[in-house]
């Protein structure tokens, strides 16, 4: 059996109990060429179905979607992370559109589904209604939970999520849903077990209702690929050719009579239905004959019209393509057409007014009367709509926010509580999408404070740490803090930043040097990570860099860098991704060869020695690193951790544990190996007199803290509303107590309690 599996896509699709070749809102992504960290193994299938009143055409969802993939190949860090990032990124985009739409009361809910192979592992991101069931041989599985997945995208700033990683076996099998059709009992999938995918693909449409809107994945040996399975289609039979219609005066007139209405005319038909050649008295039956076996499209009637007309009129001039959006009003057919509206106009009036004679007005007056008027009715209907539509869409969510706290006051159980509160958080954020009042804020203060306790969640004053502007597009992946300075490094470009604590704030060093360039012979490529040296080092530097070839580079404030290639391992070195130092011994992160090599006293002119013994966990996920003492800990992509114990005695071997398990002592929360609700992508180790494990769970833009062993003490978010976008980087300064996190191009920082 090989390392990968594909898996092969077929849709289930109903709709008036007739059975569909495709499903809409579908979308096989194709890497790009140049993808962002971590993402050139993964690949990619959308599914969106917008719910609501105001749909989007299917050219524009497939742009949407095109849009999404595109986001998620660029967003480095986990697959979590990147899942996280394109649904944020439709959320906000479907809420703009149905706050920018609330005056007529047309709204569209998304409900997406992403879904990740990466080898055969399957990462599965459920955003509101989506229902995944998981077929294997031994087992079935029904995945989908409304609390944690929520009701839709567009509905409120919150983006929710269920995240959920499958690890897949041959002919396993995976459907997605819209809706979870009645007779798909837990009974008939265990039926349905190790079963291929036609054969599944028939008996469940067998067992479906008349409409349906799912696809089924079906795991098979192959290279790692999603293969989109569609039935051949029928040709079609050849069209009957139009019966020509005589060249004579009468059928002029009636084919100019028939023939097609010119742009702004509201009779215009529908274009995406085909149109009929007109009939004549000469010609009924032939008529009649051609509309039932093959319908003319309107290019072709526009022709056949032409063609009729050429023998007694002068050549036409070139048609002109109407394009694919509403029709626009010029010249004179505005004028005749403003002119038909003020005549509708005039005789409304003249039934109500007693003096029909101030209708004799000039055609230009008539004409500006007829486009103020309904200019004057739409600005009334906004300011009314802006008074108290507004105030009513607020009534309704308040209320909605008001019922939820009250049910939430009569709650024991802990789990219960928070669900309740974190529901009248949800309504809240609805109302003040319309108003904010002084009781939503009272209301929102009351659950947010409960929430947070429930959480373990203390909330810090973060303000803009740097004064001066860093490039927008600056991506701050690594922050390091050392006296009155912190350093920032830029993953554009590989380039780390100085700013100095000035009374003002942070302000940027103009002078410091710490990037990619030639230095004393040796070429130092763009940085990967960056560490605080320790202090008293016979070079004085400030801090040391590394980048994928396995240089290191020296940054001296104040003079210019030192480069210093590392003696590679006997092996070679695979693709050095990060370091970390303790004491001063200097820890090498290389999970393309799954190693940590170890260089002691900093030596890099020796080769370094493998951390690991006997037992070498599984590395190819790991992102980052920590070490205390004889302590190792690997932070896996998916926020699980692996620990090891070094040891140098043979005797005593060193020994890792896989996974590591995290104690939450929250009330209702299970202790594991990952942590509920986290999805971790950096750690950091504190070092005594409070020995202390940081990591950051950059989706939520929160910093938790642990013990050394790995119980949950505390988390640190915002108490206000931070800019858009994730967290890509934090330290934690323990000498002043200072915590600092990065957004994009933008650092904060916040005192520590």
């Amino acid at each position: 059996m090989g390392d990968s599996f594909d898996l092969l896509i077929l849709p289930l699709v109903r709709s008036g109990g007739k059975e569909l070749p495709s499903i809409s809102g579908l979308y096989v992504a194709t890497p790009p060429r140049k993808v962002a960290r971590f993402r050139k193994r993964d690949r990619l299938v959308l599914h969106l179905y917008l719910d609501g009143n105001a749909p989007l055409p299917p050219e524009q969802v497939d742009q949407l979607l095109a849009n999404l993939a595109s986001s998620y190949y660029k967003t480095a860090g986990t697959v979590t992370k990147a899942l996280r990032s394109s649904a944020e990124s439709l959320n906000q985009y479907l809420l703009d559109r149905n706050v920018k739409n609330s005056s007529t009361g047309r709204q569209a809910v998304g409900h997406l589904t992403q879904i990740v192979l990466r080898e055969k592992r399957l990462s599965l991101a459920q955003s509101g209604l989506s229902h995944a069931f998981l077929l294997t041989s031994t087992n079935n599985e029904h995945i989908q939970d409304l609390q944690l997945a929520g009701n839709g995208l567009g509905l409120s700033r919150t983006t929710e999520l269920r995240y959920t990683q499958l690890d897949l076996q041959e002919n396993d099998a995976v459907i997605i849903s819209i809706q979870a059709p009645s007779n798909w009992s837990p009974d008939l999938l265990s039926q349905l077990q190790g079963q291929g995918p036609e054969s599944l693909r028939r008996k469940l449409l067998t067992n479906a209702s008349s409409e349906l809107n799912a696809f089924l994945l079906h795991a098979q040996s192959g290279s790692g690929e999603f293969r989109l399975l569609r039935p051949a289609k029928k040709p079609r039979p050849a069209p009957i050719p139009v019966i020509p219609i005589p060249e004579t005066t009468e059928a002029i007139g009636e084919q100019e009579a028939a023939a097609p209405p010119e742009l702004g005319d509201e009779s215009i038909p529908d274009q995406t239905q085909p149109l009929q050649p007109a009939q004549t008295e000469e010609q009924p039956e032939a008529a009649d004959e051609v509309e039932k076996t093959s319908p003319i499209p309107a290019a072709v009637a526009v022709t056949a019209s032409a063609e009729a007309q050429s023998a007694s009129q002068p050549p036409p001039q070139a048609p002109i393509e109407a394009p694919n959006t509403e029709p626009i009003l010029s010249g004179r057919k505005a004028t005749g057409f403003l002119l038909k509206i003020y005549a509708g106009i005039v005789a409304f009036f003249r039934g109500i007014l007693p003096d029909a004679g101030i209708f004799t007005l000039p055609p230009s007056t008539m004409a500006f009367t007829a486009i103020a008027v309904p200019l004057v009715i739409v600005a009334v209907a906004a300011v009314v709509y802006f008074q108290r539509g507004r105030e009513a869409q607020f009534n309704i969510h308040i209320t909605s926010a008001l019922q939820a706290a009250q049910l939430a006051e009569t709650k024991t159980e802990p789990n219960e509580q928070r669900l309740a509160w974190e529901t009248t958080l949800i309504h809240l954020d609805n109302a003040e999408i319309f108003l904010t009042t002084e009781e939503s804020e009272n209301l929102r203060q009351k659950a947010q404070s409960i929430v947070d306790d429930l959480n373990a969640i203390d909330r810090l004053d973060f303000r803009p740490a740097i004064v001066d502007q860093l490039d927008e597009s600056a991506q701050i992946i690594r922050i390091v803090t050392r006296e009155d300075a912190i350093y920032m490094l830029n993953a554009a470009d590989g380039v780390v930043e100085r700013a100095i604590l000035t009374n003002e704030g942070y302000t940027l060093d103009t002078t410091f040097q710490c990037g990619p360039g030639p230095y004393g012979g040796y070429i130092v490529g763009a940085l990967v990570d960056i560490e605080s040296m320790p202090f008293g080092n016979d070079i004085q530097a400030a801090i040391v860099g590394i980048d994928a070839n396995g240089n290191l580079l020296y940054c001296i404030p104040g003079a210019t860098p030192l480069a210093s290639p590392m003696e590679p391992p006997d092996i070679n070195w695979g693709t050095p991704q990060g370091f970390t130092i303790d004491g001063n011994d200097l820890y090498i992160l290389d999970p393309q060869i799954n190693a940590i090599w170890i260089y002691r006293g900093m030596d890099v002119s020796q080769a370094p020695r493998l951390f690991f013994d006997q037992q070498i966990p599984p590395m190819q996920d790991v992102i980052d690193i920590a070490v205390n003492q004889n302590d190792l800990y690997l932070l896996h992509e998916d926020g699980h951790l692996t620990t090891c114990v070094y040891s140098a005695l043979s005797t005593s071997p060193t020994r890792c544990k896989i996974p590591e398990i995290f104690t939450d002592p929250r009330p209702g929360r299970p202790s594991g190996p990952i942590i509920e609700d986290a999805f971790f992508s950096e750690i950091q180790f504190s070092p005594p007199p409070e020995p202390t494990i940081y990591m950051l769970d950059p989706t939520s833009n929160a910093i938790y803290r642990f013990s050394v062993r790995l119980t949950l003490d505390r988390q640190f978010r915002s108490s206000e509303n931070l800019p858009k976008g994730t967290t890509s980087a934090f330290t934690v300064n323990r000498n002043n107590r200072t915590i600092f996190l990065a957004i994009g191009n933008q650092v904060y920082y916040a005192p520590l309690p």
